[in-house]
Parts: C-alpha cells; structure tokens; sequence
C-alpha cells in the first residue's frame, strides 16, 4: 500500500510539473508554430516537436487516469492499457529525432554522424517496441487499468526500453561534445562562441538530468529499490528538458555581432583562423529547424579584427 501510495504522489507530481511547463511554454511554442506557418513549410524539428509534446502530454494524462479511474471494466481495461505505454513510446522516438537534428547540426552536418547516429537511432526503436510492448498484459485492479507484465520469473521488459534510451542520449551527447570542445580548442576556450558554450551548458544540462531519471528507473524495474517514480516521473522530466531544449534555441544567442562589415574585414587580410566546415559550431533556429551557422565563426573573425585594430594603436601614438 506505501508503494501505491507514493506511485500516486509522484503521478500527480509529474502531472503538476509537466502541466506547469506546458503553460509556461505555449508562447514559444506558438512562436515556432507561426514561423512554420509564415513560411508555409513545415520542418523536420517542428514535426517532432510537436510529437514529442502532444504524446507526452496525452500519455501522462491517461497514465493518471488509468491509475486513479474506477470506472474501467476487464473489457474496456484490455482495449486501453496500452495507450498510455505506445504514446511514450512515441514520445520517446520523437525525443530522440529531436536529440540526433540538434546532434548534426552541432557536427556541421558530418555525413559520419549522419549514417552513423542515424543508423544506432533506427536500430534502437525495434528494441524499444519490444521493451514496452513485450508481454505487458492488462492489469485491471477495482477499476483502475494499466499494463503490466504478468509472467512469473520474467523482469519489466521496460528496463529494455529505458536502457536503450540511456545508451542513444549518451552516444549523442559525446558526440556533440566532442565537435564543440574540438572548436573550442581551435578557437581558444576565452574566444569559444557565448552560443557555443549556451548550447553546450543545455545539452549536458539534458543529457545529465534524462540520464539519471532513466537510470533511477532502470535501478526500480530491476527491482534495486521502489520509489513509485517510475510510474509517470520520467516521461514528464523528459518532456520539461526537450522542451526548453528546442525552444531555448528561439531566443537571440547573446553575444552575436553584426556581420555587415565581414567582407570588409576579409578584404583587410586573411583571419588568423579559418575553420572547417566542421567546426561550425553556432547554431540557429531558421525557418524552424536547427541549422549551422557561420555566425559565431564571422563574430571570432570580428573580434580578431577589433584586437588587431587596438594592437596598433600604441605604435601609432608613440610614432607621432
């Protein structure tokens, strides 16, 4: 009874944190919805975004109701149960399109981690089917609906799902952090893009917080401890950090320069350093999607500029 007690607590905790980020979220989300609409094209990112939020929303909510309703029956039970497991499924595919877009663009478009990013995400959503999917049967209780695996000996199947989750986010995140700290030691850690280091304080931000709440979960179904958090926690915190994750790259990066003087800079004299594509590390939400941009690498070349400009100004002063 203290276990059904505190799966309650935490379902109305998730409820409340999700639903309250969810509010607080909607003008940025109607900012990237009008611009799909402005351009009438509608992106990739914006798809799954839109996946992601909505099959988030709509699993918690039945999560809730399948746990607290008492008016299901062992009929209505059996065609219902699994909804609430198959909308954070889906969710949790859209997470991850989400995650490998953001990954290629901070990789500058590498076809390596394209094919190959792509190719582990692919192969991770059958695993993640059979984890949810697999022998969870309906599990009607005075009322209240859920899925459950049933079959003596057997373990919840949703350890695989949460474990193939952990090990995509953690190949994403070292990949992406391996091209920016790249760049950064080209650029010089003082000279890293403000952008940069914004995108890349998010992205460990999330990696770490997903991480560690699918791995409290992973710890529960192998039954290492019970907190009741498993019912409903993940999927909410998942929600809160995807969704600041592409919103946050709306807001104008701070630190960006104007770039109208760049060609008269480039007449001047060659940078001192000049990138590959690669190390285009700055990212923007254009037209809805993530795409690199040259900004942060034309803001290095401006500055490069401004520090020659004040290196000479001594030696004309002692000159005259």
């Amino acid at each position: 009874m203290a276990t059904l007690d505190r799966s309650a607590v935490f379902r109305i905790v998730s409820l409340t944190l999700a639903g309250g980020d969810v509010i607080q979220t909607i003008p940025a989300t109607l900012a990237l919805y009008k611009k799909q609409w402005v351009r009438r094209r509608l992106s990739a990112l914006c798809f799954f975004y839109a996946v992601a939020r909505y099959m988030s929303i709509m699993s918690l909510i039945f999560n809730g109701y399948n746990a607290f309703s008492r008016g299901y029956t062992p009929v209505s039970c059996k065609h219902l149960y699994l909804f609430p497991n198959v909308t954070a499924l889906l969710a949790g595919m859209a997470v991850q399109v989400l995650v490998y877009i953001r990954t290629i663009a901070i990789s500058g478009r590498s076809n390596v981690v394209r094919v190959g990013l792509g190719a582990i995400m692919l192969l991770g959503f059958p695993i993640q089917t059979f984890g949810i999917v697999y022998h969870r049967d309906p599990y009607f209780n005075q009322g209240a609906c859920k899925g459950k695996v049933l079959h003596p000996g057997e373990p919840d199947w949703n350890i695989v799902y949460y474990s193939t989750h952990m090990a995509f986010d953690l190949i994403a995140c070292v990949t992406a952090t391996f091209y920016i700290v790249s760049a950064a030691r080209v650029l010089g850690v003082i000279r890293l893009s403000k952008f940069a280091r914004y995108i890349l304080r998010d992205g460990l931000l999330y990696f770490f917080v997903v991480f560690l709440v699918n791995l409290w979960v992973v710890l529960e179904f192998a039954q290492v401890f019970s907190s009741g958090a498993a019912s409903s926690l993940p999927l909410a915190v998942v929600l809160i950090a995807i969704q600041h994750l592409v919103l946050g790259t709306q807001r104008t990066p701070p630190g960006n320069v104007p770039t109208s003087n760049y060609d008269e800079s480039v007449s001047r004299g060659p940078p001192r350093f000049m990138p590959s594509p690669s190390q285009h590390i700055d990212l923007e939400l254009e037209s809805g999607e993530f795409a690199v941009s040259d900004t942060a690498i034309e803001s290095q070349k401006m500055s490069f500029r401004s520090e020659e400009q004040k290196d000479k100004i001594p030696s004309r002063k002692q000159d005259v």
